[in-house]
């Protein structure tokens, strides 16, 4: 059922857009989660945070998220798809995720290059 609303969503933000423009989907966190992104980098993302949606995964139990330049894995069951009309707070919040995401990755590598630790 949640597969067909997505696709039915899709679909219809498809049908708005002119062609050749990308269309991109935001999910919703439902629940505080501690996530490991590709980088190896362990975060805790709050309920309510949003991120894009990269793919989904195993038969659609599992939503891949971009945090930046980094991916990770939640349940699909943990996040719901952002309706258009809340694309809007959805990019904002996705921007301060980004931000507090390069402020940490920079302070870590201050850190590590400070201490002589291999980047």
């Amino acid at each position: 059922m949640k597969a067909l609303l997505t696709f039915l969503m899709l679909l219809a933000c498809a049908a708005r857009m002119p062609a050749g423009e990308r269309v991109t989907l935001y999910a919703r966190l439902n629940e505080v989660l501690v996530v490991e992104l590709s980088d190896t980098a362990v975060w805790e993302m709050e309920k309510g945070d949003c991120f894009p949606v990269i793919a989904y995964k195993e038969s659609h139990t599992k939503l891949i998220l971009r945090l930046a330049g980094t991916t990770f894995v939640v349940p699909a069951k943990s996040a719901a798809i952002v309706p258009e009309k809340e694309m809007q707070s959805a990019l904002e919040s996705y921007r301060v995720n980004v931000n507090n995401y390069i402020n940490g990755f920079s302070a870590r590598w201050r850190k590590n290059a400070e201490a002589g630790t291999p980047q």
